[in-house]
């Protein structure tokens, strides 16, 4: 690719010819046949997104620019300018028909949509030149500490990684038989935790099965760590009670994407939520135990066995 090189980045003209047409057809049905009025609601959305489109690509005309030591993106009033020597790393997606270039900088992602490119063929061009101009860099990044990432599957396996996503600990559900979803309904299963080499480290078994909030205790080599009582029907309030006389109270708002646990001591653990099987938490470094992480791990158990 010759520098400087600039192509257009916004909806293709196709595609909003196809909008207005989907738009138009929508919006005269109901007309001829007077029935099915509902589908005027429709149409004005296709063209509502025709017409938002149309400005974009008309009026703001964004562009994507490659000159000798950056490239710059236009999307408003306002370019968006990205070192080459700023990108970190990048990787490319796919989604049906449509790719994406990731790009990893130091302050953000930055996304290229092979749909806002004149054709695939500059997507491609743009991905060769990039591979050629940018040098990933495979310096590890410093662990954060008391940074976790939670992924659990619905049938309650799963894994906890540290702030870089390498694997600590791998965590599951004894199902009473083969692993299924649901589950816990009449009994519920022991939770273990294990290390990478599958030594159980931690296990989590109920205390007290046929009352409406259930307990449960955390053991260690037989020895008991950790009470965990429900505290809601609702089954999002929980208390952690530890052997070394700390507690721990867990709220995890309805429809919310981000809560987490307070101790008595006003220390406070925050969690959000990527989606139902990964969550991120964040400890105080003070308190960042491998007890308290299997509770929370537990916890998002708990969560997506009631989902």
């Amino acid at each position: 690719m010759n520098l400087p090189q600039q192509f257009p980045y916004g909806p293709r003209l196709k595609t909003l010819l196809g909008f207005y047409a989907a738009g138009i057809s929508f919006c005269a049905i109901p007309v001829h046949f007077r029935a099915f009025w509902f589908l005027i609601i429709i149409g004005l959305f296709f063209l509502f997104a025709a017409l938002a489109g149309t400005f974009r690509r008309f009026v703001l005309q964004p562009c994507l620019a490659f000159s000798d030591d950056k490239l710059v993106l236009r999307r408003g009033r306002i370019p968006t300018e990205i070192p080459y020597s700023n990108i970190r790393g990048f990787q490319e997606a796919r989604y049906g028909r449509m790719k994406v270039l990731k790009l990893l900088t130091k302050e953000r992602l930055i996304e290229i949509n092979s749909t806002l490119l004149p054709d695939i063929a500059t997507f491609e061009t743009i991905r060769d030149f990039l591979k050629m101009r940018v040098t990933p860099d495979t310096k590890p990044e410093p662990k954060i500490p008391g940074a976790y990432g939670l992924r659990c599957s619905y049938e309650g396996d799963g894994a906890i990684y540290d702030s870089n996503g390498e694997l600590m600990r791998r965590f599951k559900t004894l199902h009473f038989g083969k692993p299924h979803y649901p589950y816990g309904v009449f009994r519920i299963p022991d939770f273990v935790m294990c290390d990478k080499a599958e030594k159980e480290i931690f296990r989590v078994k109920p205390m007290r099965r046929w009352m409406p909030l259930a307990r449960f205790v955390m053991t260690r080599d037989g020895f008991p760590v950790c009470t965990i009582r429900l505290r809601s029907i609702l089954r999002n309030k929980y208390t952690l009670e530890f052997t070394n006389g700390e507690k721990w109270g867990f709220h995890a708002p309805l429809f919310s994407i981000n809560f987490g646990a307070t101790s008595e001591t006003g220390k406070s653990i925050r969690i959000r939520v990527k989606s139902h099987n990964v969550w991120f938490a964040l400890l105080d470094p003070q308190h960042d135990r491998p007890e308290l992480v299997c509770a929370l791990a537990f916890l998002h158990r708990e969560r997506l066995r009631f989902n």
